[in-house]
């Protein structure tokens, strides 16, 4: 009876051995990788209106955003097709420029008001809130 339950024990282990690899199975390739949601992973349109609903965006300033998104669109794509973990030291510099200068030339179609909720609603610490434990106590 002994090694009937030693066989037993065995498969029963095997049995939740062998379902765990399944589990990393590959993604086809056609499908990009799941990023969060946010701005920065938006598509140029529903960035456009994220901002508009936001910032309050009038229409001649939704075409000028418009328009600036457009004109880099193609110079992104090719970039992020390379997939985040192939692009060069180039690349990434390339795609830096790219984001700075898109970002002043939006900056320049928003009026002082607009500019300063936008630096408000930035993640990160570049101008968004900041933990109450970073700022110092008064003295």
């Amino acid at each position: 009876m002994k090694p009937f339950a030693l066989t037993l024990s065995l498969a029963a282990l095997a049995l939740f051995a062998v379902p765990t690899p399944t589990f990393a199975q590959d993604k086809p390739a056609g499908d990009p990788p799941q990023r969060a949601a946010g701005p920065r992973h938006m598509n140029p349109e529903a960035r456009l209106k994220a901002m508009t609903e936001r910032l309050g965006l009038s229409a001649d300033q939704q075409a000028k955003i418009k328009a600036i998104f457009e004109k880099n669109a193609a110079k992104f794509k090719e970039l992020m097709d390379k997939g985040r973990d192939n692009l060069t030291d180039a690349d990434k510099k390339t795609m830096g420029d790219l984001r700075k200068a898109q970002t002043e030339e939006i900056n320049a179609v928003l009026t002082p008001e607009q500019l300063a909720k936008m630096k408000e609603a930035r993640p990160g610490g570049r101008g968004g809130a900041k933990p109450a434990e970073a700022t110092p106590a008064p003295k």
